[in-house]
Order: structure tokens, then sequence, then C-alpha cells
């Protein structure tokens, strides 16, 4: 049983060679070469290994999920990472660690679609596809910066299971990315920096740690295809189901059985929208309608305040003043918003309440920290008093804003 895994940078091609390696069972290395892939040896799978350059890694911790779960829930605990939209990127998956940590590839969609597409114009099928760094390992409490050569782009390796781009080591200081990498990290920075690069000698490993504050310690240059038989079998799979670059697409047989079927679900769906919008430009013009008279309302109750707010709250102010004139505590008053919001807030434990506020309709409250349980259940009852509840986290605690709006 052989395995074949090829190095790309870029979508294969018929005339673009690549560096290969052809592997036995058990994950011995036969013998690497370089060509185009009419010149590839026989093998029984085939692997697409993509360069470091090409994508990164991350690392997520998540809840513990159920296994089918874990892919959406870091698809989008993955979203706030990303520099543009998330369709702009493909990522895969690792299965949840018992820590909860969740390991992910990602490279760009457009990346991957012309891979795919390179792919199978020459007949390629690949049973996996990985990332280059995803196959280096870092020393414990360390990074590894790792290179082909001191004039090749590299990548590191972080101790969390993060990679970072970064240009050719050269003759000069270390590259711009790893020293702001180490300062970012600050409390994790790394114990050592293992520099997996041919030719750099012991000066420039002093040199590093001089500029960084961090030990540099020379390892074994960067060979991607020394990687351990388990670093292989760990790495994240890039292909996913449907994406297979050899496999024959079903998608045009399929669009045309479901033909019909697909445009009468069009039709409907048109009709449907069509239908959709007639009813919300009745509802606006019914809602504007509304609105005129409100307005109209609170000119006549409020000329004043009307010129300066929203109908609704100038109608509510000239209430209040109205009732205040009369001897009368109004809706939003100190007492009586306090009085609707006693029965919730005698659930939380004596001494709770650090301080109380009271400012144009509102009471703002500051919590001692709690459980967040139980002020998301103090939160709830407010509001099923008729309240408007909003809660915010603070150094101290948290932060109560309740009202009638």
């Amino acid at each position: 049983m052989t395995t074949l895994r090829v190095l790309l940078d870029a979508a294969p091609a018929a005339e673009r060679a690549a560096d290969w390696a052809l592997f036995a069972t058990g994950g011995r290395l036969v013998r690497t070469g370089r060509g185009r892939p009419s010149d590839w040896p026989a093998r029984d799978s085939s692997e697409a290994v993509i360069a470091a350059t090409c994508g990164r890694l991350v690392t997520l911790t998540l809840p513990p999920l159920p296994a089918p779960r874990v892919a959406a829930a870091a698809g989008y605990a993955l979203e706030d990472q990303l520099a543009g939209a998330p369709e702009e990127s493909h990522a895969a998956f690792a299965a949840q660690a018992a820590d909860g940590t969740v390991r992910g590839a990602i490279v760009s969609a457009s990346w991957m679609r012309a891979f795919h597409a390179g792919s199978q114009r020459i007949g390629l099928r690949w049973d996996r596809i990985v990332l280059e760094s995803d196959l280096a390992r870092p020393p414990a409490s360390g990074w590894c910066w790792c290179a082909r050569s001191t004039a090749d782009n590299g990548f590191v390796v972080t101790d969390r299971g993060a990679s970072i781009g970064v240009g050719a080591a050269g003759d000069g200081a270390i590259p711009a990315e790893i020293a702001l990498a180490i300062k970012a990290a600050g409390p994790h920075a790394p114990r050592v920096v293992r520099v997996d690069i041919d030719g750099i000698g012991p000066e420039r490993l002093a040199q590093a740690k001089t500029e960084t504050g961090v030990a540099f310690s020379a390892g074994a240059p960067w060979r991607w295809f020394d990687a351990t038989p388990p670093a292989f079998a760990a790495a994240v799979n890039l292909a996913t189901t449907g994406a297979d670059a050899g496999a024959p697409s079903p998608r045009s047989t399929a669009l045309r059985l479901f033909r019909p079927a697909l445009a009468i679900a069009a039709l409907a769906l048109g009709i449907h929208v069509i239908a959709t919008l007639g009813q919300w430009t009745w509802l606006q013009w019914q809602t504007r309608a509304v609105q005129r008279e409100l307005l109209a309302v609170a000119q006549g109750a409020a000329p004043q305040s009307a010129a300066m707010m929203p109908p609704l709250q100038a109608i509510g102010r000239r209430e209040a003043e109205l009732r205040h004139r009369a001897g009368l505590a109004a809706r939003d008053d100190l007492l009586p918003l306090l009085a609707r919001a006693a029965p919730a807030l005698a659930t939380l434990p004596a001494g709770s309440v650090r301080s109380l506020r009271y400012a144009d309709g509102h009471v703002v409250l500051e919590l001692q920290k709690a459980d967040a349980a139980l002020t998301a259940g103090v939160q709830r009852e407010l509001q099923a008093r008729g309240l408007t509840a909003i809660a915010a986290a603070t150094a101290t605690g948290t932060r109560l804003r309740l009202g009638l709006d």
C-alpha cells in the first residue's frame, strides 16, 4: 500500500512540476523527487500537501459538543477571526479534543476552487488535502520556525496550535512577523523558538534572542516529507464531501433530472415574493398613516416636545408632566419602577446591589459579581413584568438598566 504526497503552492497543471514523496505501508519514506504529474510514480492513494504560505492553522476552544455539531460550531466561532466574509474562506476542522479544543485549517475559498478545477482538468483525485504547516510539531511551551531555506518564505507554528506566515530569513534580523507575534503574545510568549532552517548559525540565534528576549535554538532543517506518520495522520483534512477534485460531479445530471420541478419551485417562489412585497407595501402605507395621526396627536398635546423628540416620547413626557401637576406619580418615576421591579430584585442575595442611580426614566443598578445564571434569571423576571432590562458585564460585576423602554 503506497501513498504519494505532493507539495503544491498552486493549482496542479499538466506542465507544472512539484516536489513529491512516496511512502510505503506504515509511513516509511521510499523516495522523493520533483516532476510533472505525468512523471509521478504509481501509487495506491494520493495526498496533496498545500504549502504553508497558502493557508493557516487555528485552534478554537468550544464547550463539549456532539461530534456532528463540532464543525458548525467551530465555523461560527471562527467568523470573528476571519479578515473577510466567511464564504471567502474554506475551513476544515479536526475532532474535538478532551480539553475542548478544536484544530482547524483555513485556505482561501477561491484558491481551493482553483485547486479543485486544476486537479479535475488533469484527472487527479486526492484522498486527503493537508497544510504543510500542520505537519510541524513545536517544542513544549515553544514555537517552531520552519522554512526550506533562508531564501524562502517560511512559517511559525505556536504551542497553541496556530500558524503565522513569515518572510525569508535572509542575512539580517529575524522577520518582523516573528518579533511582532512574540510581542503580541505577552504573557503567552514562547519559552523558546526552535529554528528548523538550514544555514542559520549561533550568531543569528543570539541576535534573535537579543531582539526579542526569547531564546532561539537550532533544529533540524525543515523537510515536509520527514514529518512523522502520526503528524500526517493527525493533520486536518481540507478535502470535504463533494469537493473531491477527482470525483465525477453529479451536479449537472441532477440539474437535468430536477429541472421541471425547479422551474415550478422558482415560479412559486416568485409569486410568493410578489405577494410578500405587496403585503409589505400595504403595511408600510398603514404604518405611515398611523405615524402621521400619532404626530398630529403629539403636536396637539405637546407642541414644544413634539418638535424635539418622537411622538410617543413627547406624549409620554406630557402625560408625566400632567400627573406630576396633579400630585400623582408617572409610570417611569423611580418609585413605580422600583415597585414593579421589587419582586424580581428580591431574588438577589443580600448585599448584591452596590449602587443605584435614577435618571431620565431609567434605574441603573450596579451589582456585585454573581452567578451569570442568577443575573439572567432576574433579567427574565423583570422583562416578564413589563420592564425593559439590559444587563452588561463590568470589571466589578454587572450593570443592570431597567425602564419602560
